[in-house]
C-alpha cells in the first residue's frame, strides 16, 4: 500500500492549495508503483523534471523508464515534477511555497541534479519558468555551489543550442546509460570534495570537466564534438521493470511499451529516423515478458506496441499471435500509434479488432506520389487504399490521416493530391470518421532537408485555407496547426547560442506555457524579437528560418555527431532536388545535370532510398563490429490463432455462471481529491490485478464490464458508506474473505474496502 508523506510542506498545501485548484491528485505522488526513499541520507538526489503538465508527462516512456533504471540504484534517489497548471503555480507564489517533487514533497533546490526532458521546443519557457518557482537561478553562470546540476536531454537535445545559457550539461541520445554515469560522476565528486581533494569554489568547474569526458553528454563551454550515447541492448535495460500508475486519466491511458528503436526508412524529412539510428529491436520473448507483467501490475486494459514503425517489427507476427492469448483473456485491447503506410497486415487488423476497435491512424504525408518520391515517403497509393478499405470491412469507425504542407518542392497540385486522396479513400472505406490532421513542415537539425528554408506564414496561411476550402465538401474532420506555432517551433529548432537571448526575452514578456495552444503567447515572442538593439529581427528570423543554407558551409549543430554521415545528407538533399527536377520534366527515369541537360538514370543512381532493412546505404552510424542493426529473428509458420464468430462478427462467448457482488468502500484523507469517474476506474483497475472474473456486456466494438456505482459523492467529500455491484463469472479467486484484502493491498491509501457480500441477482444498489 502507499503511504502518504505526512511532512509540514504537505500540511500547508492540504490547508492553503489543495482545496482552492483543479485536480489536486496531480500533485500529491500517492500512485501506485513509486519509489519512495529516505531522500534525505541519499548520497545522490535526482529530480527528474518533465516541463509539461503531469497528464502528458505521465504518458512518456522515455520518463518511465529513467526514473526506473536510477531508482534501481541504491545510492540515487529519483523523484518526479511535472509543470503545474497556472492555478497551482499561481497558489505556489502567492503562499510563497517553491516547486517540490511528488514523492517526498522535497524543495527541487534541494537536488542535486535537475533533469528536464526536451520533446517540445515550445515548452523551452517552461523550464524556465519552473526554475524560477523552484527558487534556481535562471542562467548557468549565476549559479553557486549549493543549486543543483541543472541537465536535459531527448530529441531536441540534438540542437543544444538554444538551451546553452541555461543548462550546465545535456544528454545526447539514449539516456539509459549516460544518466547513470552523470550521477556517478555527481558522486564521486562530491566525495573529492568532502575528502578534500577539491575546493568548494572549484566544485562546479571540476564537475563540469568531468561530465565532458561521458561520451553522450555535452557541457556548454567546456565540450566540443560530442558524439550521441547509444543503448544497445534493448532486452537488458529500455524498458520499465516497475510500473507507476496514474490516478487520473492521462493522454495515452495504456500500457505502452517500446517494441523496437529506430526507423529504416529513410524519410527525408523525419529527424528521429537519423537520430535514432540504428534499428534495433526487442525480443519477442522479452516483450512478452514486459506486457504480462504491465498488465498485472497496472491493470490496464489496453497495450500499445511502440516504435517509429510497428508493422516493420521482423516478428511482428509471432508478437501478435502470443499477444493474441492475453488479449483474449484478460479483455486486453491492442494499438499501433505508428503503422507505416504497406506493413498493415491482415494479422494485425485481426489482432487489433479482437477485443475493441481501436482508432487507427495513418501518415500519407503528402497528397500526390510525385511529392512522396521527393519526400523519400516510400508508400504507394495502391497499399493505403488497399489498407483503408480492409480497416472499414474490419468495423473499424475511425481513421486519422497526417499530412504536411510546406514540404520542399510543394506546388498547388499536390494541395489538390490530399482532396484527390481523401475522395478515393471515402470511396473504398464505407462508414469510416476521418479526421485529417495537418502540420506544417519545419525543417530539422540532422535530417537531408536541414538546409532547406521553412515556408513563411502567409505562404502556409495560403495552404491551409486553400485546402480548408478543397475540403468544405468533403464530410471529413479538419485540424492544421497554426504556423504561428511552427514559425517559434522553427525559430528555437533552427537556433544557435543567440537564440538563448530570444528565448529569455520571450519568458519574460509573458511566454509561459506555450506548449497548451490554448495559452500560447505569440506576441512575447514578435516582443523578443524586436527588443534587440543593433540586431534586425528580420535578419534573425531570415537567418534561422527563410534563407536556404549553404551545402558547404557549416551549421550551428555539427558538432553533435549522430554517426550518420553529412555527406550522406547532403546525398539525400541532391536527390530530392534531382527528384523535383526530373518530375518538371516528366522523365520519371531521367535525372537533371548540374548544367541543365538530360541523362538516362541507371540503378545506381536512382532517386529513392530504399527502406535499409533491404539495402544498405552506409549512411555511416553502422560498423558491423561495434555498432549494427539487431533485429528479432521471425518466427517460422507462425499459426495464427483464430476465435469462432457469430454470424454479427462478435466472438462467441463461452457459457458461464454468474454472481453478483455488493462491495461496500469509503474515501478518506488525500483520496478525496479525486473524482467519482477516477475512483471508479481505479477501482475498476484493481479489480482487473486481482484478477477478479468480471463480467463483461457483449458489444460489437467494446464491451464493457457489468459494474454499476451509487450515486457520487461531492468533490472533496469523504464517506464510508460507498457501494457498487460487479457481476463476476464463477467464484472470484481464494473466496470472498481472502478478496477483501487482496484488493485493499493495491489500492492507494485513503481508498478502502470495508465489506464484500453475495447478492441476490436482482439486487440494485
Amino acid at each position: 500500500m502507499v503511504k502518504m508523506n505526512k511532512s509540514r510542506l504537505f500540511g500547508k498545501l492540504n490547508d492553503n492549495i489543495f482545496p482552492f485548484v483543479q485536480k489536486p491528485i496531480r500533485y500529491l505522488g500517492i500512485e501506485q508503483g513509486i519509489s519512495k526513499k529516505d531522500i534525505k541520507k541519499m548520497p545522490v538526489k535526482y529530480a527528474l523534471a518533465f516541463p509539461d503538465f503531469y497528464e502528458l508527462g505521465m504518458s512518456h516512456i522515455g520518463m518511465g523508464i529513467i526514473y526506473d533504471i536510477l531508482n534501481s540504484k541504491d545510492y540515487i534517489a529519483c523523484e518526479r515534477v511535472y509543470l503545474p497548471y497556472p492555478d497551482m503555480s499561481s497558489k505556489l507564489k502567492e503562499n510563497k511555497i517553491p516547486l517540490f517533487s511528488l514523492e517526498s514533497f522535497e524543495d527541487i533546490k534541494e537536488f542535486d541534479i535537475v533533469g528536464f526532458s526536451l520533446q517540445y521546443e515550445l515548452s523551452y519557457t517552461n523550464i524556465l519558468f519552473m526554475l524560477e518557482l523552484s527558487g534556481i537561478p535562471i542562467f548557468s553562470k549565476d549559479r553557486e555551489f549549493s543549486h543543483p546540476l541543472i541537465g536535459a536531454g531527448g530529441p531536441c537535445a540534438f540542437n543544444p543550442l538554444p538551451l546553452n545559457d541555461f543548462m550546465d550539461f545535456f544528454i545526447i541520445g539514449d539516456g539509459e546509460i549516460a544518466t547513470v554515469l552523470v550521477c556517478d560522476t555527481v558522486l564521486r565528486v562530491k566525495n573529492d570534495l568532502k575528502n578534500g581533494f577539491i575546493a568548494e569554489k572549484d566544485f562546479k568547474d571540476y564537475i563540469k570537466k568531468e561530465l565532458a569526458k561521458i561520451r553522450g553528454v555535452y557541457v556548454p563551454g567546456y565540450s566540443k564534438n560530442v558524439k550521441k550515447a547509444i543503448c544497445y541492448d534493448l532486452n537488458l535495460m529500455g524498458y520499465v521493470k516497475k510500473n507507476i500508475v496514474p490516478l487520473i486519466e492521462t493522454v495515452h491511458n495504456r500500457f505502452s511499451v517500446e517494441i523496437a528503436r529506430g526507423c529504416s526508412s529513410g524519410c527525408r524529412f523525419c529527424q528521429a529516423g537519423y537520430i535514432y539510428r540504428p534499428v534495433r529491436e526487442r525480443r519477442k520473448d522479452t516483450i512478452v515478458e514486459v506486457i504480462k507483467k504491465g498488465i498485472e501490475d497496472t491493470g490496464l486494459d489496453e497495450i500499445s506496441l511502440s516504435s517509429l514503425s510497428t508493422g516493420d517489427y521482423s516478428d511482428i507476427n509471432g508478437l501478435l499471435d502470443e499477444l493474441s492469448h492475453l488479449s483474449e483473456d484478460m479483455r486486453v485491447s491492442m494499438s499501433f500509434p505508428s503503422m507505416r503506410i504497406g506493413s498493415l497486415s491482415e494479422n494485425i487488423l485481426e489482432k487489433t479488432a479482437e477485443v475493441k476497435k481501436t482508432n487507427f491512424t495513418l501518415a500519407p504525408e503528402a497528397g500526390t506520389q510525385r511529392l512522396r518520391d521527393i519526400i523519400n515517403k516510400n508508400i504507394s497509393e495502391y497499399d493505403l487504399l488497399e489498407e483503408v478499405e480492409n480497416l472499414s470491412k474490419r468495423g473499424f469507425k475511425s481513421l486519422k490521416l497526417y499530412f504536411m504542407i510546406g514540404l520542399p518542392y510543394e506546388r498547388i497540385s499536390d494541395i489538390d493530391g490530399i482532396r484527390d486522396l481523401i475522395l478515393k479513400i471515402k470511396r473504398v472505406s464505407k462508414g469510416l470518421n476521418i479526421t485529417v490532421n495537418v502540420n506544417n513542415f519545419v525543417p530539422k537539425p540532422h535530417t537531408p532537408f536541414q538546409w532547406h528554408p521553412i515556408n513563411k506564414a502567409s505562404e502556409l496561411n495560403f495552404k491551409i485555407n486553400y485546402l480548408k476550402r478543397l475540403l468544405k465538401p468533403i464530410n471529413v474532420n479538419l485540424r492544421y496547426q497554426d504556423p504561428k506555432v511552427s514559425f517559434i517551433e522553427g525559430l528555437i529548432s533552427r537556433g544557435d547560442g543567440f537564440t538563448s537571448k530570444i528565448i529569455y526575452k520571450a519568458y519574460k514578456f509573458g511566454a509561459v506555457y506555450d506548449s497548451e495552444m490554448k495559452l500560447f503567447n505569440y506576441d512575447a515572442w514578435l516582443k523578443a524579437l524586436n527588443s534587440f538593439d543593433n540586431v534586425s529581427c528580420g535578419n534573425i528570423i531570415n537567418q534561422y528560418l527563410y534563407d536556404e543554407k549553404d551545402l558547404n558551409e557549416a551549421l550551428p549543430w555539427d558538432f553533435i555527431d549522430i554517426l550518420v554521415k553529412k555527406d550522406y545528407l547532403k546525398t539525400e538533399f541532391k536527390k530530392a532536388y534531382k527528384q523535383n527536377a526530373a518530375s518538371i520534366y516528366n522523365f520519371s527515369s531521367d535525372v537533371i545535370t548540374g548544367t541543365g541537360g538530360i541523362k538516362k538514370q541507371s540503378k545506381e543512381e536512382s532517386l529513392s532510398t530504399e527502406n535499409c532493412r533491404k539495402v544498405c546505404y552506409l549512411c555511416g552510424v553502422c560498423d558491423f563490429e561495434e555498432i549494427s542493426p539487431i533485429y528479432s529473428p521471425p518466427a517460422k509458420n507462425v499459426k495464427i490463432h483464430k476465435k469462432q464468430k457469430n454470424d454479427k462478427g462478435i466472438t462467441a462467448p463461452e457459457k458461464e455462471t454468474t454472481s453478483k457482488l455488493l462491495i461496500k468502500y469509503s474515501k478518506r484523507g488525500a483520496i478525496r481529491y479525486l473524482g467519482h469517474l477516477e475512483t471508479a476506474k481505479i477501482l475498476l483497475r484493481v479489480f482487473r490485478i486481482v484478477k477478479l472474473p468480471i463480467a463483461y456486456k457483449e458489444s460489437r466494438f467494446s464491451p464493457r464490464p457489468k459494474v454499476s456505482y451509487s450515486n457520487p459523492i461531492p468533490f472533496m467529500s469523504e464517506s464510508d458508506n460507498l457501494y457498487l455491484t460487479v457481476k463476476i463469472k464463477n467464484k472470484p479467486p481464494g473466496g470472498v474473505d481472502n478478496l477483501k484484502g487482496l484488493i485493499n493491498y493495491f489500492l492507494p491509501d485513503g481508498l478502502k474496502i470495508l465489506d464484500i457480500m453475495e447478492v441476490e441477482a436482482g439486487f440494485k444498489i
